[in-house]
Order: C-alpha cells, then sequence, then structure tokens
C-alpha cells in the first residue's frame, strides 16, 4: 500500500507541473500595480529565509521596478513617534512635534516608508481586494515586530478596529488579516496573544485626509472604546494599523486604552508617512 502511495505520488507530480505550465501560458501572472508580465518562475507565495530582504517576498506579486522602490524604515529616527528624517545623517532623536507634545502612546515603528511605491501596494491589498498579499505583507510586519520589540514585553495584540460600516463595505479589517499571519512565521508561544473585540469604534468620523495634525486629532476624538476592560487592565499593548500618518489615530486609540487601565500602548504599522 505505502509503495503504491508513493507511485501513486510520483505520477501525480509530473501532471501538476504540467497544469501550473499550462495555466503560466494562459494565464501569464502579471504586477498587480502597473501590469507588466511577471517571470514564469515568480509563482506563489513562499515563505523565505529569515535573512530574505523584505522586497523579495513581494515578487511574486508585483515586477522589479515596483519593489525596487519600497523604501523600509531605517535610522536616524525619532525613537517615540518612529518617524523615518528625510536628512540620513546622525543618530536617532527626538522630532519636533514629540518635544513640543509627547503622543499618548509610548513608541510606533513602522515597516516601510508611505510613499508612491507603498501606496500602490498597500491600495491593491485594501481598496483592490488582493486579500492575498496579506501572506507577504504579514511578514514583513512581524519581521518588524520581532526587530523591535524583541526583549520587550508585550501582553496583548490588537488590531485598530474600522466601524462596522466600512468592515461591512470592505468585507476585512486589514491591520486583522496581517496579523493573522503571524502565526504562520513563528511558534504560537513566540506570539503575543490577539484580543478580538476588545478595542471597538463607534462612530464614523469625518475623512482625514487632507486635514492637519490637529484637525485630525479633533476629528477622531471619541470615536473609540474599550468594549473588555478587563483584558486592558494593567497589560503591555501593542497596536497595530496598516498605515501611520500623523498618528492621531493611534494616539485616540492609546488615550483611550490607557484611560482603561493601560499599563503601555506601543504601536506598530505596516507604513509611515515621512
Amino acid at each position: 500500500m505505502v509503495a503504491a502511495a508513493a507511485h501513486n505520488g510520483r505520477l501525480r507530480r509530473p501532471v501538476i507541473a504540467a497544469l501550473a505550465a499550462l495555466r503560466a501560458a494562459v494565464f501569464p501572472a502579471r504586477c498587480l500595480h502597473c501590469r507588466r508580465l511577471l517571470p514564469a518562475d515568480s509563482g506563489g507565495f513562499e515563505k523565505p529565509a529569515p535573512a530574505g530582504v523584505d522586497r523579495d517576498l513581494l515578487r511574486p506579486y508585483f515586477c522589479s521596478d515596483c519593489r525596487a522602490a519600497v523604501t523600509p524604515v531605517e535610522s536616524p529616527l525619532c525613537p517615540r513617534c518612529g518617524i523615518m528624517f528625510k536628512s540620513r545623517a546622525g543618530a536617532d532623536h527626538l522630532c519636533g512635534r514629540c518635544l513640543e507634545q509627547a503622543p499618548s502612546f509610548n513608541m510606533a515603528r513602522a515597516a516601510l516608508v508611505y510613499d508612491r511605491s507603498a501606496v500602490d501596494i498597500i491600495h491593491c491589498y485594501k481598496y483592490k481586494g488582493k486579500t492575498r498579499l496579506a501572506a507577504p505583507l504579514g511578514t514583513i510586519l512581524w519581521r518588524a515586530f520581532v526587530r523591535y520589540w524583541e526583549g520587550r514585553p508585550v501582553d496583548l495584540v490588537l488590531p485598530v478596529p474600522l466601524h462596522r460600516r466600512r468592515l461591512r463595505r470592505r468585507g476585512f479589517n486589514q491591520s486583522d488579516l496581517l496579523l493573522r499571519e503571524w502565526q504562520t512565521h513563528s511558534h504560537p508561544s513566540a506570539v503575543p496573544p490577539m484580543g478580538a473585540g476588545v478595542l471597538a469604534r463607534t462612530r464614523t468620523a469625518a475623512p482625514q485626509a487632507g486635514l492637519g495634525r490637529r484637525e485630525r486629532e479633533s476629528n477622531i476624538r471619541g470615536v473609540f472604546t474599550v468594549r473588555r476592560p478587563e483584558q486592558v487592565d494593567g497589560r503591555n499593548i501593542l497596536l497595530v494599523d496598516d498605515v501611520i500618518t500623523t498618528g492621531a489615530t493611534a494616539g485616540e486609540c492609546a488615550r483611550v486604552l490607557l484611560a482603561n487601565g493601560a499599563a503601555r500602548v506601543d504601536v506598530l504599522a505596516l507604513a509611515r508617512v515621512i
């Protein structure tokens, strides 16, 4: 019986390979952004070696030009809000905004710079329904977590919630999907507990686009609530979002969590505006 199964497996492999080649010939893979044809060996998503470059995670989905423009967040940056300084000289130091008024959260970090290339990639995922991008983007987010929070206590991870109407319209919470990928890249014991329904968005707000920092803070005030304060009390919390623009949304979430007894709130995002 074992020999028969092995024989059948050997017969199946060339058939599967032939079908994959036929599919690639009839439906060639294209860059999700610019629609350029991708090399035949781009294939599907595969977990890379730990030493892989983050851009390579996007190779099955985007052409070399679209990937090459992706910029990782690197020092020098603000150790509080995580914004990367445009000048690439010098050491990490507090930015002017954090010196003027420290945010509610303790520390924020992001994996990528939210420039034109990252906008295109994240918009494909977030607004065009390309949810298969949660696999590579979730891995990029996981690597940033390991990089910045290794050795730091994290008791609970919370995605920034969407209002129920927006969640119904989009069909998924982009931050929640990214977090689900973490379980596939590490032993479950290495992944902090994730809270479902702990933090909620109770009402919508006017669009944040085009608003300054102060206007964003005023606009977002009072839209979040903690529904399970017993899970927050005394905990070190990591708040996860897809993009940090001015930090107003993350700051309001942190303020509400701290008001409900959280010991500390940190923020991790896939991308950060500079």
